[in-house]
């Protein structure tokens, strides 16, 4: 058997560009109706899970820095100020307790008027009424 080049004559290459446009233009089409569709939802899974993840993080390294700073102050005020170790673990816990009830007045005097109180019922509502 004798091997032949592949030998195209002038109207077939003419009819493989043909097909290799009609080729690009659907595939840059199902590119582009991809890009379209699926994008945004790609974009909001990774926005939803870097966003828990960060908050996750958050939520587990706010206590060790708060309990980090206590135990910090505890040797600042140990070393320097008090001469028991004793008198500083309580004037930290004291600081501590100072810190976070005064968050919690401003809290509490920011709520609106009347949370506290029950919603009336429709029961009562209707006696009103009458």
């Amino acid at each position: 058997m004798v091997e032949t080049e592949n030998f195209q004559p002038g109207d077939q290459k003419s009819n493989d560009s043909f097909e290799a446009l009609i080729t690009t233009k659907i595939v840059n089409q199902i590119e582009s109706i991809r890009t379209k569709t699926s994008g945004p939802a790609i974009r909001m899974s990774r926005t939803l899970v870097y966003g828990l993840t960060a908050i996750l993080i958050i939520l587990i390294s706010v206590p060790f820095l708060f309990i980090g700073i206590s135990r910090g102050l505890i040797e600042v005020f140990d070393n320097w100020v008090f001469s028991e170790r004793s008198t500083a673990v309580w004037f930290v816990y004291i600081l501590n307790a100072t810190l976070w009830s005064t968050i919690g007045l401003l809290i509490w005097k920011r709520r609106p008027k009347d949370a506290a109180l029950p919603k009336k019922s429709m029961f009562e509502m209707e006696e009103n009424d009458a």
